[in-house]
Order: structure tokens, then sequence, then C-alpha cells
């Protein structure tokens, strides 16, 4: 008759080897199957704590600009524990958009090995400058084209207003909706130098600055650079258009 050691000894080396495999596959499964269930026992982790965690994490990686912006969390279930943690270790799940939705993955190492995916959104209610009617591009704004209202601008792209003084006498670069946020990339200074008129042309270097009169060959805004000819040498050069109207080439 042959004993249970008999046996085990009898047993190939590959099959061995094979049983031994799928014994640790179980255990795994086990241990991930413990872990992931619903816990009742003292001593886990609520989803109380689990959310505490996860605004924590979120406000301290907001951006200054962002620092009011409220957190609202997506879970965990109220009936779904955790075993108790030494220590949560939080990060971000994929990209950590701070201006609106993203996931933080929660993780234990020890004592039990667990890990859990929160979705978490982001609101800012801000005050903002919209079109007050439907805007066409190229219209230079005036007060009675902007509203100010208060809205989430979580999902808004580009730089808002916040007062509509940044926004009037400024060029729209494109035609808008009546109510939609007006932003900066939206908007571009007026020209203020115009091809054909003339200017005052400095050239400055070296502690020393010379004036002359240029006609302007292009039209352009503060900082932008435009072609002029020096009216006395009858020179085209390129010169930088300052907030005055000048402009400005180095000597």
């Amino acid at each position: 008759m042959t004993n249970a050691g008999t046996t085990m000894n009898n047993i190939h080396p590959a099959q061995h080897r094979k049983r031994s495999t799928w014994l640790s596959r179980g255990i795994v499964l086990l241990l991930f199957t413990c872990t992931a269930a619903p816990l009742s026992a003292v001593g886990a982790e609520t989803p109380e704590t689990i959310r505490a965690a996860v605004v924590r994490f979120v406000r301290n990686h907001l951006p200054a600009n962002a620092s009011t912006a409220e957190i609202h969390i997506s879970g965990p279930a109220p009936s779904l524990h955790f075993p108790t943690c030494a220590r949560l270790q939080l990060n971000f799940f994929g990209y950590g958009n701070p201006y609106g939705s993203q996931t933080v993955a929660v993780r234990c190492s020890s004592p039990s090995p667990w890990v859990l995916y929160v979705p978490v959104q982001l609101s800012m209610n801000q005050v903002v400058v919209v079109a007050a009617h439907p805007l066409s591009a190229g219209m230079v704004l005036s007060a009675a084209d902007l509203s100010v209202v208060k809205r989430d601008t979580t999902g808004i792209g580009g730089s808002t207003l916040s007062n509509p003084q940044q926004a009037i006498g400024q060029v729209l670069r494109f035609g808008t909706l009546a109510g939609q946020p007006v932003t900066t990339s939206m908007l571009n200074a007026p020209e203020i130098v115009h091809a054909g008129e003339q200017v005052t042309l400095y050239a400055e270097g070296d502690g020393i600055r010379i004036a002359t009169i240029a006609n302007a060959i292009e039209s352009g805004r503060p900082g932008q650079a435009i072609l002029v000819r020096n009216m006395q040498s009858g020179r085209v050069i390129r010169g930088t258009v300052t907030a005055n109207g000048t402009v400005m080439v180095p000597f």
C-alpha cells in the first residue's frame, strides 16, 4: 500500500512543477479576492478616510490659480472597506489635469496589498467676461460687446478674463457666440501703425539714439515687426512697433 509521501515522491518532476505553479496562482487569486471584497472588520480603511486622503492629495497638487476649486469625489461605495494600511500611497493615474476630470490611484503595500482608482472632478466658479451678443472676427471690442457672469471655468480652454477692461479696445481674432467666454488667446492688440503712414523711426545702440522719419510699408501692432522705408536714405528696413506708435531698430 502506498502512503501519501510515496505518492508525492512518485510524481514526475514536470507534473510537480505544474502543480506548484497552479498552487501559487491559486494563492495569488485568493489574496486578490480577499482584498477586493467588502470587509466589516474593525480597523478597515473606510470610504471616508480614503476620500479625505484623495482630497488632500488633489488639493496639494492644484496650481495657484485653481486653489479655490471645488473637489468632487466619486466613490468608493459606502459598503466597501479595505484592510487597514500602514501608509496610503497616492498618485495620479494618467494625466493629472488640474482643471477638470482626473483619476487618483490609492495604493497600499502592507500589511495587505490593495489598489483603488478614485475618479475626481474639479469645478471652479469664477467671474468671467463673455460676449454680450454674437461678435464678428476683426471687430474692436467695446463695453457694449461684453458681459460679466459667474461660471465654472474648468472646461474653458485658454486664460479667461475677469474684467471687461482687459478686452475693451482689443481686436477679436474670430467670431464668437453670445455668452461665449472671451479669452486672451482670442484677442489681438489693435494696429497702431498703418501702411502708408509716416512714423518716427528710432535707431538705438551703445547709448546712442538717432531719430528720423520713415514711411510704413506694412501695418503693425505693438511688438510686431514691420517694414519701413527711411525717408532720408530710401533704405527699407525692418523695425519693431512700440506701444506709442513709433518704430525701433537696433543700431
